[in-house]
């Protein structure tokens, strides 16, 4: 991604991510209705209104047909999960952005390393958001980031990271309302270590993806999770 911010937590990015793209009391977020509970508290944190949709019942990521149903005129962002791993549909998701001129947010929790067309998610033009957390890809106990395609949100989502601050301040001149959402050194160190061996788990996890959803397959009233030619 052009730019990207580290914070304390996967839902901290969130609300943070939200706030910087205009989300507040009277407003809406189109999450999907399969998702973990921050997706609709980071909405609801900042006094708007969380409205679930359906997920697609092969891939369990959101129904873009059902997230087009649910804009309104309160709608200021839509908010795909890319469910275990698998990104969502981002190229119906473009299209509906561009004809409501509702931003998209990514909720990229469980999508490290993820590819949409041998784009990573940080390529894919709008923010989003990673967590770190123990049951994560990547994990550092706690921990979140934020990446953003253009240098303007980048800077307030700094400003509200940093207890108001401009990354070049040393002394105290704050310039906004913030919190200290500031992931501690030793945590990024644990994270800066596991990019090097993550490409090599990612592919390990998609070889034995492959036979486990096969064998998984052949148990009657499981089904597997599907997946999509273009992820």
């Amino acid at each position: 991604a052009a730019h990207a911010l580290a914070v304390t937590n996967g839902t901290h990015a969130l609300e943070l991510a939200l706030q910087c793209l205009g989300v507040g009391p009277g407003t809406e977020v189109i999450v999907p209705a399969f998702t973990f509970i921050s997706s609709s508290q980071a909405a609801q944190r900042l006094g708007a209104v969380a409205v679930p949709v359906d997920v697609d019942l092969d891939t369990y990521n959101i129904d873009v047909a059902a997230a087009a149903a649910a804009v309104t005129p309160r709608t200021r962002v839509i908010m795909p999960v890319h469910m275990a791993g698998l990104i969502a549909d981002m190229d119906a998701l473009d299209k509906l952005s561009a004809d409501t001129g509702v931003p998209v947010l990514q909720d990229a929790a469980h999508a490290h390393g993820a590819r949409w067309q041998g784009k990573r998610v940080g390529e894919l033009g709008t923010v989003a958001t990673f967590s770190f957390q123990n049951g994560k890809l990547m994990t550092a106990g706690e921990g979140g980031a934020l990446l953003f395609p253009d240098e303007e949100t980048y800077e307030a989502a700094f400003l509200r990271h940093s207890c108001g601050r401009p990354r070049t301040d040393r002394h105290y001149m704050h310039q906004t309302a913030g919190t200290n959402m500031r992931l501690n050194e030793f945590s990024a160190s644990v994270l800066r270590a596991q990019l090097s061996r993550l490409d090599a788990q990612l592919t390990l996890r998609d070889e034995r993806w492959t036979l486990l959803s096969r064998l998984l397959g052949k148990i009657d009233g499981v089904v597997p999770q599907g997946g999509d030619a273009r992820a």
